[in-house]
């Protein structure tokens, strides 16, 4: 598919992507991204995200990622999300 057939955005999935682009990051650690990157003024709620997410990796824009951090570090039942390169 080409990037375009994508346009426009959702806000949610605009936002999602934004806070991909640096790192992978776990559901939480997006909605974090998120109210960082748009100082407060964006919060996505857990349905909004989890669907939009849901549709993001249906449409090939994000994956699931295989790499983890250090178990010591993190809970091993999150999920990590990046961008693929049709995403980027």
């Amino acid at each position: 598919m080409l990037p375009n057939s994508f346009l426009p955005l959702k806000p949610a999935a605009f936002h999602i992507l934004l806070s991909l682009t640096d790192a992978e990051r776990h559901r939480y650690g997006i909605m974090q991204e998120v109210l960082f990157r748009t100082d407060g003024r964006v919060k996505l709620g857990p349905g909004t995200l989890y669907g939009a997410i849901k549709r993001l990796l249906a449409d090939g824009l994000i994956a699931e990622s295989e790499g983890r951090p250090d178990p010591q570090l993190d809970d091993e039942r999150r999920r990590y999300y990046g961008l693929t390169e049709l995403g980027r």
